[in-house]
């Protein structure tokens, strides 16, 4: 299997030691994460970091991007802006994106008419995605994220009512992900190993009467 390089793309305020993707990047080999102005939403300033992560990689590099929130907005708006990338996206997961009618050229849309909700509606994705969402996110309601899914052709993975799938909502360790993960070897065998450790746990604890 082609060795993957996998892109971690947080969202607004950044993604710190306690988030899922801190936790995610620990595990992934091969890993980078894109840098942002984490205060300031302007879409295309982090597309085009988006895009200076990805040329600082070997041009033949296979991609595994995994975006969080207005990460997920940047992906696809990168991935539309600029193609050529796409061929080289083996898996797209986009976790709990935002809804694009919260932002604007300016960043955080104080007037949903300049909002960027009609510009998203027109874009299409071509790489293997999964969006995966939750019924009460604040941030992108769960019929609003079902209208987006359909309208970019991507399936949903609803992990019930999880807030934002973030932080606050309890999502330091995310093991929920890891099946929906394209893994190079070294980390298949660290998620073989840390399951037979949890099963031997787990067999312990039940043979003491614990």
């Amino acid at each position: 299997m082609t060795t993957i390089h996998n892109i971690i793309v947080p969202g607004v305020g950044g993604s710190n030691e306690h988030h899922w993707q801190s936790w995610l990047e620990n595990r992934l080999t091969n890993c980078s994460r894109v840098q942002q102005d984490w205060q300031q939403p302007i879409l295309n300033k982090w597309v085009e970091q988006w895009l200076k992560t990805i040329h600082a990689l070997d041009d033949n590099a296979s991609l595994q991007i995994i975006a969080h929130s207005f990460g997920c907005l940047t992906s696809i708006a990168a991935l539309n802006k600029y193609p050529e990338i796409a061929s080289r996206v083996k898996n797209l997961i986009l976790v709990a994106p935002a809804n694009p009618i919260r932002f604007g050229e300016t960043g955080f849309s104080q007037n949903n008419e300049n909002s960027y909700f009609e510009a998203f509606k027109e874009l299409k994705l071509s790489v293997p995605t999964k969006m995966i969402i939750s019924e009460n996110d604040p941030w992108l309601s769960y019929s609003d994220a079902t209208y987006f899914a359909a309208l970019w052709h991507v399936p949903t993975i609803n992990l019930g009512q999880v807030g934002h799938i973030n932080v606050d909502s309890g999502f330091g360790a995310f093991p929920e992900l890891m099946p929906h993960l394209l893994l190079n070897s070294k980390e298949r065998m660290f998620e073989r190993t840390s399951s037979l450790l949890k099963s031997t746990q787990r067999q312990f604890l039940a043979q003491s009467g614990l």
